[in-house]
């Protein structure tokens, strides 16, 4: 029972994970700022059930007008943890569901807990770090809280600012088109490459993860059988040209390697910048098929679709 045993490291770490004493009243536990785990009823046996069942009662417990627990943290981030890392064995639409009605139980308690969920959501599903971003998942969020007439105003504009970045280049949309100047001094765009598949790679020449990413991608027997069908772009979309210009010749020259010179892409926000290396991965048509995903996301996609050969997907 892996999810029974991952559950249970988690939460017990935390020592929020109560005997089955049947449900409180939940202003009682709110009380005292204690967070409780929801009990799993007996009949459900299943992993899978159970996982869906944790997902849509997990904040049962919880008063969101009670702002005590805002005052102990560390347990108020396990348990949020608990909750998100559950999450990950569900179904999308489970999930969706899930944050959903989070965030309007949130938006409906009191401001400062509305706030701190606001908060957590955006560290787990929007941090360019966090081993759970999901931006499908915070586009919802975003959603219910801009959509409330409760958050003030200038939250209300920086959560509209990050919603507009995270709906540009979704996933099964047309990627934003964009010039850049290639190493040996040609304008092109990204339209005008033509492959079945096209790795688009955003990076800084200064970045060690960047550079590690590129001796993967380099040394990748996967990329190497699917050359003829996917094409690398690696793009600076940064100000120092001849920072770019200088580093060229470490870079795969089978590769198109650009430096976008008129900065429109920083400029216009046309992509999101803050993670790096960002790798996004288009078909044909410049559909986004995978936004900002690990590299070994990626290579087992060219892998499965490309080459007929499946590689072991990343955990």
């Amino acid at each position: 029972m892996i999810f029974y045993k991952a559950a249970a490291i988690i939460i017990c770490s935390a020592a929020i994970l109560s005997s089955c004493k049947g449900k409180k009243d939940a202003a009682q536990e709110s009380s005292k700022g204690v967070l409780k785990m929801i009990e799993i009823p007996s009949i459900i046996t299943d992993e899978k059930e159970a996982a869906l069942y944790i997902a849509d009662h997990f904040w049962d417990n919880v008063n969101f007008n009670d702002t005590s627990y805002i005052s102990n943290k560390q347990a108020l981030n396990t348990h949020f943890s608990a909750y998100v890392q559950n999450l990950t064995t569900v179904p999308h639409d489970a999930a969706l569901k899930s944050v959903t009605k989070l965030a309007d139980s949130a938006i409906a308690g009191n401001p400062k807990m509305m706030m701190k969920i606001q908060e957590m959501f955006e560290t787990a599903f929007y941090h360019p770090n966090s081993i759970f971003r999901n931006e499908e998942l915070y586009i919802a969020i975003l959603k219910r809280y801009i959509q409330s007439d409760k958050p003030e105003k200038i939250i209300k504009e920086r959560l509209s600012n990050q919603l507009d970045l995270a709906m540009r280049n979704r996933l099964g949309t047309k990627a934003l088109d964009f010039s850049f100047v290639d190493a040996d001094g040609r304008v092109s765009s990204l339209y005008k490459i033509s492959s079945d598949y096209l790795i688009l790679m955003f990076y800084d020449p200064d970045c060690p993860t960047c550079k590690t990413t590129m001796k993967v991608m380099e040394n990748s027997p996967v990329l190497s059988v699917a050359a003829s069908k996917v094409k690398i772009l690696t793009m600076y979309a940064g100000v120092d040209f001849e920072n770019w210009k200088s580093h060229v010749p470490q870079l795969n020259k089978k590769w198109i390697n650009g430096c976008n010179k008129d900065l429109t892409i920083m400029d216009g926000s046309l992509y999101d910048m803050r993670p790096t290396p960002s790798l996004y991965l288009l078909d044909r048509s410049k559909t986004v098929l995978l936004k900002d995903a690990p590299y070994e996301a990626i290579e087992a996609f060219v892998a499965n679709q490309v080459t007929g050969k499946s590689v072991r997907q990343p955990e």
